[in-house]
């Protein structure tokens, strides 16, 4: 016992840059538990410094996984370990669901997720919210004023902001009356509120052009893909630049130009450093994903890997430990599972990871203390 009492008053009394040397390379959960050891260790676990170290020596080591009920509004989430897929955590999102409200993920970043709806109507309240300490907050309302006969759209994009280290929700609100209008606004975690940008994004006001609900933060920059209906219109991606906040258009590759795809099938990523963009396609009684990656301002195809199907209906998810992430859903059956296809290796791996008939995200996550 006085063995025990020494070792506590050593770890207790150990230089505050010491402990934060060896306190930030353990798990959260383990950090949670530390902070009932003393007042100082609640303190420190707490304070930006050790926030920071904390994540700057953690790994993308889960998956997060979301599932919607279709019968009692409830949404629920859990944790998955990377490595032996393991179920972690399991519990219920904290936002409160309104009739017919279905969460939807913006994006994922340094333990924290953005969740909005899936509606994209601009009532429905947007939260940034941590699951590893289940902390969340509830985002103030946007500057941008309401309009009177009009539906405005939310597209929405969640971002860390490296050069001022914040997190930033951007905001594009799309009004459609005789004519379609976009108005820009930014929302600072580190401030707590909304600022108006005045920059526009550079695609066209048609009412049959669309911005892709889901966006990804790279690199300083924000991405969509724009999509449009009309066939004479080429598609395209909408780049936001977070330091000179400006809008750009980007081509995609000439193939992708005029496609058609349905959105499913056609999403952004990040292969090496690169933003690259994923395009599945079916070929007789195959499925391809064609992977591109912009190289030098240019696009470049990686690669062309053939998944397998088997009975069943298959899609792409994103990229996780240089494997894609596939959903599949065996045909005449209503629920989902995950599966890993590793393109170098050509082969599928079914990870026993059952998702409901109504899931709403699955994608690799890192933990973190933010917001603790």
């Amino acid at each position: 016992m006085r063995v025990a009492q020494d070792d506590h008053k050593v770890f207790v009394n150990c230089p505050t840059e010491i402990l934060i040397e060896i306190l930030s390379y353990l798990p959260v959960k383990s950090l949670l538990r530390f902070r009932s050891v003393c007042k100082e260790w609640k303190k420190l676990v707490q304070k930006p410094l050790f926030v920071n170290a904390h994540l700057k020596n953690r790994i993308s080591n889960s998956l997060l996984i979301i599932n919607c009920s279709n019968t009692d509004q409830k949404s629920c989430f859990s944790l998955v370990n990377a490595e032996t897929f393991n179920e972690t955590l399991r519990s219920e999102l904290p936002m409160k669901a309104n009739t017919g409200y279905k969460p939807s993920v913006t994006g994922s970043h340094n333990g924290l997720v953005c969740v909005s709806s899936a509606s994209l109507l601009d009532v429905d309240p947007i939260h940034i919210w941590n699951p590893s300490v289940r902390k969340s907050r509830l985002l103030p309302r946007g500057l941008i004023p309401k309009r009177d006969h009009c539906w405005p759209l939310n597209y929405l994009a969640f971002g860390f902001n490296q050069a001022v280290n914040d997190h930033i929700v951007l905001r594009i609100v799309r009004i459609e009356q005789w004519r379609c209008c976009y108005q820009v606004e930014i929302y600072s975690l580190k401030s707590d509120c909304w600022r108006r940008v005045p920059s526009v994004p550079p695609i066209p006001t048609a009412l049959d052009c669309r911005l892709l609900p889901k966006s990804i933060c790279f690199s300083g920059h924000v991405y969509w893909l724009v999509k449009h209906k009309n066939g004479g219109i080429p598609n395209s991606i909408l780049c936001f630049d977070m330091a000179t906040e400006e809008f750009h258009r980007l081509m995609l590759p000439d193939c992708l130009v005029y496609t058609d795809t349905p959105s499913p099938l056609l999403w952004l990523g990040v292969i090496k450093e690169s933003l690259s963009v994923f395009h599945c396609r079916p070929d007789g009684g195959k499925q391809l994903c064609d992977i591109w990656a912009l190289k030098m301002g240019s696009w470049v195809r990686l690669n062309t890997v053939f998944l397998p199907l088997h009975g069943q209906k298959t899609r792409s998810l994103s990229l996780f430990d240089h494997k894609l992430l596939l959903v599949r859903q065996i045909e005449g059956l209503a629920n989902y599972s995950l599966a890993l296809f590793d393109p170098e290796l050509d082969r599928i791996e079914d990870i026993g990871i059952e998702l409901g008939s109504h899931w709403v995200y699955a994608d690799s996550y890192t933990e973190s203390l933010l917001l603790l």
